[in-house]
């Protein structure tokens, strides 16, 4: 097939990228042996090559175009059928057309095959949505039933119940991370976040004979410290997906009151609106409270009879929270000013720091390879060392944003690739994104970890 040129502004997204995700993780956990799942596994792994080849093309001749078409929608519908048969709890041939829907409004104008998946997965959905009141066979109503209640449960139970002002329920978006894989580095990390926390999570009769012989058990939280801009709020979130379990965030600006009792009761109200979610769902919730210093700053001889209430129900609440369903994370960038008892109710504090430079090339590559033309910079190993030896003494955070700027000089140069030289430039330009870390490290000499 003769390729006539590559259209670089092609929609880089399309097919739902989270539910890939979450496909491709119960796939996994099927094992080798499923026979079902290696076929589904063969079928998506095939339709997402097929639909990334039409996005890059951007025309050949009409009948090897219509083949094209042809050759990926008839697979797409097969794939959908068979993840709604095996995943009902995925929801995937609504969450699919939704994606392709929203690439309709946004680029006002599809291709036909786009039309075509738009068309015939609203028609097999309207198949399924026909005949689920009438199953084949006792198995499937079962399966079906679990699943609307999976998706109901919590919502269901909690009906009517006000959600506080002072907490929200995280949301990922498109920008969010899907998960530890898109991270780089701090792999000392993910594994102990795992260890503690995900497996238990993902694995509760295992962790209940782990209680039983080790005395093991997840943490009454876990808080993470250090320069800000290193990836503290971004481990939450991937943390969050990663485990598949609910995250709720504290927001200090509602929090704190100027009238008596109120902070501290709304530090109640949060608590206890997660933890009836938790056994509204039936397993754990995350409660992430970031800024924590300012919330829990030392009780020293200045500190009020207010201060020292708000502190002590805190500390009451992190304290009995793992009973009720609770796993509270926690993130400061002023590690000394937070309260010794709050430090305590944490099982595990984590040092978060500046990214060495593997992390640097890591964090460099996940970004480049979004980009279709960062594709070749990102794989050109000793370009990317080359650029990481300079980012020394800037934050995570910084390089998403150099590399965003390096882009923009690639852009308005002529639309050409991302080069090295980009990246010199934009960092001789932006040395104000540079952090000091010593101003951030604790007065105790605690061991980093998360770098390898």
């Amino acid at each position: 097939m003769q390729i006539q040129k590559i259209n670089v502004n092609s929609p880089t997204f399309g097919y739902n990228k989270r539910l890939n995700t979450q496909l491709n993780k119960k796939l996994a956990e099927a094992g080798e042996n499923d026979d079902s799942a290696k076929i589904i596994k063969e079928l998506n792994d095939y339709c997402i090559n097929s639909e990334d080849m039409l996005r890059c093309y951007d025309s050949v001749d009409s009948a090897k175009k219509n083949f094209m078409y042809l050759a990926f929608v008839s697979p797409k519908v097969a794939l959908a059928q068979l993840v709604h048969e095996k995943y009902p709890e995925l929801n995937y041939i609504k969450r699919e057309k939704i994606a392709y829907e929203t690439e309709v409004i946004k680029n006002k104008k599809l291709d036909s095959w786009q039309s075509a998946i738009v068309s015939e997965l609203c028609d097999i959905e309207e198949i399924y949505e026909t005949y689920k009141d009438e199953p084949q066979n006792g198995e499937k109503a079962v399966e079906t039933d679990t699943a609307n209640k999976a998706d109901s449960t919590p919502s269901e139970k909690l009906k009517g119940k006000e959600v506080p002002d002072v907490i929200e329920k995280f949301e990922p978006t498109f920008s969010s991370p899907e998960g530890f894989k898109s991270l780089g580095g701090m792999d000392q990390l993910k594994e102990e976040l795992t260890d503690k926390i995900i497996y238990p999570a993902l694995h509760p009769e295992e962790a209940k004979l782990d209680l039983a012989e080790y005395g093991k058990r997840p943490p009454r939280g876990v808080m993470l410290y250090g320069p800000p801009g290193c990836g503290k709020t971004s481990i939450v979130e991937a943390l969050s997906q990663e485990a598949s379990l609910p995250l709720f965030k504290l927001k200090i600006s509602k929090a704190g009151s100027p009238y008596i009792n109120q902070t501290s009761g709304n530090y109640q109200k949060a608590f206890d609106y997660v933890a009836d979610y938790s056994a509204a769902a039936g397993i754990p919730c995350l409660l992430f409270i970031d800024e924590l210093d300012g919330l829990t700053k030392g009780r020293d001889k200045d500190a009020s009879a207010e201060d020292l209430k708000q502190i002590g129900t805190l500390l009451n609440l992190i304290e009995t929270g793992r009973d009720r369903g609770i796993i509270v994370l926690g993130a400061t960038n002023k590690y000394d000013i937070v309260d010794d008892a709050i430090k305590r109710r944490f099982d595990d504090q984590i040092y978060i720091g500046m990214p060495d430079i593997e992390t640097r090339q890591d964090v460099l590559y996940k970004t480049l390879s979004k980009w279709l033309k960062g594709i070749p910079l990102a794989e050109t190993p000793l370009a990317l060392e080359e650029i990481a030896q300079k980012l020394d003494n800037f934050p995570t955070s910084a390089i998403v944003i150099l590399a965003d700027k390096a882009s923009t000089r690639a852009r308005k140069d002529g639309r050409r690739v991302i080069l090295k030289e980009d990246f010199f430039d934009a960092i001789e330009k932006n040395q104000n994104l540079k952090i000091k870390e010593d101003n951030y490290q604790t007065n105790n000499n605690r061991k980093k970890i998360g770098f390898r």
